[in-house]
């Protein structure tokens, strides 16, 4: 199951690095942009920006009352902005220890926010370059955020299962995926790798999101692909562009459009929004009603 990149269509204009992309019900995209704000595209294209955020804004999720969560890796901040504008902090420290690099934020069903923080380094590029298993994942509720999981070589692309039985984590030093089983009390079990133990020599993951058939999509910058891993937990590439003409580093992956059945693409080199159709919809997030 693989498509031609010729068939991949991109929507919106002047973004600046939209690592983050969320589909809304009215066929609205929010992507996350580079210069310290969120860019919302409309359904024909045209793009406006809002929010005074700093930093660099990554990964982003939408809760249920419509604000956009950013998780911040630029100046280590949660964030959570209104469609007016205004936006509060969530998170800056978790159990008293600095969450300097927060990566990308996922909502559950009972309103829980996870959180991946990379790494504990102050300097990203040396994480990566020099990688130490020094990343967490958070879990924020009631306004209290807690570390539930430890020991993650560049912690990524978080998501949850459609019954919420488990946590997903990319590990993108470490070139797989890990999956812990979530608890009644909100901690987590120990990790597993979910997958291959490997997903190859330039298949670093980013964003994961699942469809409905249970399979988990990932976004692989490195290789400028994405696929993804089946419920027999095999890996297969779905969009492959080595030569670069559509996909920019892709870095994240969410569905949207009629029956959740459209793939909208974060990048780290993008200016637009690629997208294209996908065999199955996309699992319903706390956000969509459709």
């Amino acid at each position: 199951m693989k498509i031609d990149v010729n068939s991949v269509k991109t929507i919106g204009s002047g973004l600046t690095r939209p690592e983050g992309v969320m589909a809304l019900d009215d066929g609205s995209l929010y992507t996350a942009d580079g210069r310290g704000r969120c860019a919302r595209i409309e359904k024909d294209g045209r793009t406006g920006f809002w929010g005074n955020l700093g930093g660099a804004p990554n990964g982003i999720c939408i809760d249920e009352k419509g604000n956009c969560i950013i998780a911040n890796i630029g100046n280590g901040q949660v964030q959570s902005l209104a469609p007016d504008g205004n936006h509060v902090i969530l998170m800056t420290h978790a159990q008293g220890k600095k969450m300097s690099s927060p990566n990308f934020p996922f909502i559950d069903s009972r309103e829980r926010l996870w959180v991946s923080n990379s790494t504990s380094l102050a300097d990203i590029e040396a994480a990566l370059q020099a990688p130490v298993a020094d990343g967490c994942l958070v879990v924020i509720k009631n306004n209290e955020a807690k570390i539930v999981a430890q020991d993650i070589c560049f912690a990524n692309g978080v998501s949850v299962d459609e019954k919420e039985e488990f946590v997903y984590v990319a590990e993108t030093m470490q070139r797989r995926i890990l999956r812990y089983r979530i608890n009644s009390d909100s901690t987590v079990g120990e990790p597993e790798i979910y997958g291959p133990d490997s997903l190859g020599p330039l298949g670093f993951p980013d964003g994961i999101a699942f469809d409905e058939a249970g399979n988990l999509w990932v976004a692989l910058p490195a290789q400028n692909a994405v696929g993804y891993i089946t419920p027999a937990r095999e890996f297969e590439i779905y969009l492959d562009d080595p030569q670069h003409k559509v996909l920019r580093r892709p870095a994240n992956i969410c569905f949207g459009g009629e029956k959740r059945k459209t793939a909208f693409i974060g990048s780290l080199d993008g200016t637009n929004v690629p997208y294209f159709e996908v065999p199955y919809p996309g699992t319903r997030l706390i956000h969509q009603k459709i």
